[in-house]
């Protein structure tokens, strides 16, 4: 999801179909049965990519051969996570339905960042679920193309690293000197949070 003005969001992703459904498409098979058609048309059979990845995977030379049926259901079992089975049961929706749903389900970066911050405020320590968020958000919103501007974003990180790492009332200390010299740690903020990834 995208932040497009301050509290109204859409979509920033494309709906491939992993079978394709028309005749032309890539990865089109024939159905043999009308319970195989609707299938197709399940949200079982389709992924969630962005723009860049959904032209190369349904490219007409080309997206057949370099992305097939196998390699995108592994996609969408990755990307979905644990989610993938409730997922699999939606029924046949369209982009504007589709549009709906993920907006209504989906929580802004902003509010996901305070509940991180109330953590960090109560105990002085994350859990790492939170520092797995605190990771996918940075991520999200580090992108130059819109959101939350992506020096906010970095200095968030490195507070919520400096509050895990030394406690409440030596973080205090650490963060005053953190914000005169934070432009220059973003180098060092992106090797920390990857060497801690490596510990999930």
């Amino acid at each position: 999801m995208y932040e497009v003005r301050p509290g109204v969001y859409q979509k920033n992703a494309q709906i491939a179909h992993i079978i394709g459904v028309k005749r032309t498409a890539a990865r089109y098979r024939p159905c043999s049965s009308e319970k195989e058609a609707r299938e197709r048309e399940s949200f079982k059979n389709l992924i969630l990519l962005c723009l860049a990845h959904h032209a190369e995977v349904d490219d007409k030379n080309h997206g057949e051969e370099r992305y097939p049926v196998d390699l995108l259901r592994e996609w969408k079992r990755a990307h979905e996570g644990e989610n993938g089975a409730a997922l699999d049961r939606i029924q046949p929706l369209s982009e504007d339905q589709l549009a709906a749903l993920l907006i209504s389900v989906f929580t802004p970066p902003a509010t996901r960042l305070e509940k991180i911050a109330d953590q960090l405020e109560q105990t002085g320590t994350l859990t790492s679920d939170a520092l797995r968020e605190l990771r996918n958000i940075v991520t999200v919103i580090s992108d130059k193309s819109g959101g939350m501007e992506a020096d906010s974003a970095r200095r968030l990180a490195y507070a919520a690293e400096v509050f895990d790492a030394q406690g409440l009332r030596g973080s205090a200390n650490s963060l005053a000197h953190a914000a005169d010299i934070l432009p220059s740690l973003l180098t060092q903020l992106d090797q920390r949070l990857k060497k801690l990834g490596n510990f999930m």
